[in-house]
């Protein structure tokens, strides 16, 4: 059998060229040039394709976290609204709760300043008339001569510190008004009141009958007696 030689293909690019006077120019571009070119321009497109799905993965992955951000904006913004609805509806309360403190503070003293007003021992001892003259002796007493029927009272609210016998009127009682101030009655009736008790202003001590006419009444601020008529209300 007769060997057949096997030649390899080979290729070229031919470029015609016609110029204006009609003479036609051949170039021929050899195949090796060509490979190069195409390799090139695959290459090139290769590139090119990987750019343009670079670049939707990025734009896509942008747009992602943008629509990301924009529903974390907008959840934040819906909490700071709510906070803000909130922070508001506290603040009301507080200003209610804050109005009804002073309200009651101002209650509470003005509850106090009449507390200690009425524990004053101002009022008049007795319910009715009676003729009044002051005591000839060192501490400074009224004494009273009282009608029959009328009572002894307190002068202001207080407690109840002592009921003893007194030499020179029969009973002495003496009632502490707070704030350093003691009401002391001399009188020789029956004590309607004992040791310990809690008295409000006007409460009687002693009936007035036949036998304890007269009162001997004193106040006492600090320890110290004082004349009863600073601060005794002759109307009350």
């Amino acid at each position: 059998m007769e060997r057949q030689s096997k030649r390899k293909s080979k290729y070229a690019l031919l470029l015609v060229t016609e110029k204006e006077d009609g003479t036609i120019n051949r170039h021929t571009i050899n195949s090796v040039i060509v490979e190069v070119a195409a390799a090139l321009l695959f290459v090139l497109a290769v590139l090119v394709i990987c750019k343009i799905v670079y670049d939707a993965i990025i734009i896509s992955n942008a747009r992602k976290n943008i629509m990301e951000q924009t529903v974390t904006i907008n959840d934040l913004t819906d909490e700071n609204e709510a906070l803000t609805i909130e922070n508001s509806t506290l603040s009301s309360k507080v200003t209610v709760l804050s109005e009804a403190v002073s309200k009651k503070t101002e209650a509470e003293d003005a509850l106090s300043q009449e507390t200690i007003e009425n524990a004053l021992p101002k009022g008049f001892p007795l319910s009715g008339s009676a003729t009044m003259k002051e005591s000839e002796e060192e501490e400074p007493m009224l004494i009273f001569t009282a009608v029959l029927g009328i009572n002894v009272l307190t002068t202001g609210t207080g407690t109840v510190v002592s009921v003893d016998a007194d030499e020179q009127y029969g009973t002495k009682v003496i009632i502490d008004h707070g704030n350093g101030y003691h009401s002391i009655y001399r009188n020789n009736g029956t004590p309607l009141v004992k040791n310990g008790e809690e008295l409000g202003k006007g409460y009687i001590l002693f009936s007035i009958g036949k036998d304890n006419q007269e009162l001997g009444y004193q106040i006492m601020q600090n320890d110290q007696y004082i004349d009863p008529m600073i601060l005794i209300d002759i109307n009350g």
